[in-house]
């Protein structure tokens, strides 16, 4: 049995970035008789925010191949985050033509701002696609764990020259890391998925990395574990075997 577990780096570090438009600072300017704007500012304008969009919807589009790839993801989870990555492309692909059609700087401003505030692609969603996937393969790992722990209690009361004190405090290390990783994970998925785009992006930023803390823990919590696994099966093939007869 191997005692490898293989979490995904890239998941785990997923991306916590947050997006903002940067317009020229006198893009939105028009005069006191209410003239339009510029045409060299409108075109500015809308080509900052095109290329926002566009940007999203690539990114949208790598994460619904990443979702893809992820085959142990429970199905009611991928379900949700297919139709979350639906819906944002559906609605930034709209925004973009919506772009395409205004007249003034003010507007696509506005538009801007939705593009961010409505999706919030980097904040939230690449982070939902990512840490779920880590979430659940921890959550994998740690019910291997506890059969490999039972396992190897178990080939230990069978064997007393490796019944040892120091591979019984082993076993229990192990147990108290894999309650401690439980515990840091449990509910995170859901409170992950919970969350939706909004202004506030500091506060969505922060809920984030409060997952991603807890996973980043549960993983040096699952590595400490098969560590302490390994050692024990080390000691049980080294051990002394009982003379026949």
């Amino acid at each position: 049995m191997s005692f490898r577990t293989r979490l995904s780096a890239a998941a785990v570090g997923a991306l916590i970035a947050v997006g903002a438009v940067a317009l020229p600072a006198n893009a939105a300017t028009t005069t006191s008789s209410g003239a339009a704007d510029t045409p060299a500012a409108l075109t500015k304008a809308k080509t900052t925010v095109t290329d926002g969009i566009t940007d999203r919807l690539t990114t949208l589009g790598k994460l619904q191949t990443a979702l893809a790839a992820y085959k142990d993801v429970p199905d009611a989870t991928r379900t949700t985050l297919s139709q979350v990555l639906s819906s944002d492309v559906s609605g930034l692909t709209a925004l973009k033509t919506k772009v395409a059609g205004e007249t003034t700087v003010a507007a696509v401003r506005a538009d801007g701002k939705a593009m961010v505030d409505d999706y919030r692609v980097y904040v939230l969603v690449a982070p939902k696609v990512h840490l779920t996937h880590v979430l659940d393969v921890e959550t994998t790992a740690l019910a291997r764990l506890v059969k490999v722990h039972d396992a190897l209690a178990d080939r230990l009361a069978k064997d007393p020259a490796a019944d040892t004190a120091a591979n019984k405090d082993l076993l229990a290390d192990m147990t108290t890391v894999i309650q401690a990783a439980d515990a840091r994970i449990d509910g995170k998925a859901a409170a992950l998925l919970a969350l939706t785009p909004g202004p506030d992006g500091k506060a969505l930023t922060a809920s984030v990395k409060d997952v991603s803390g807890a996973a980043k823990d549960a993983r040096d919590d699952i590595k400490k574990a098969v560590t302490d696994a390994k050692t024990v099966r080390a000691a049980l093939k080294n051990a002394p075997k009982a003379a026949n007869g």
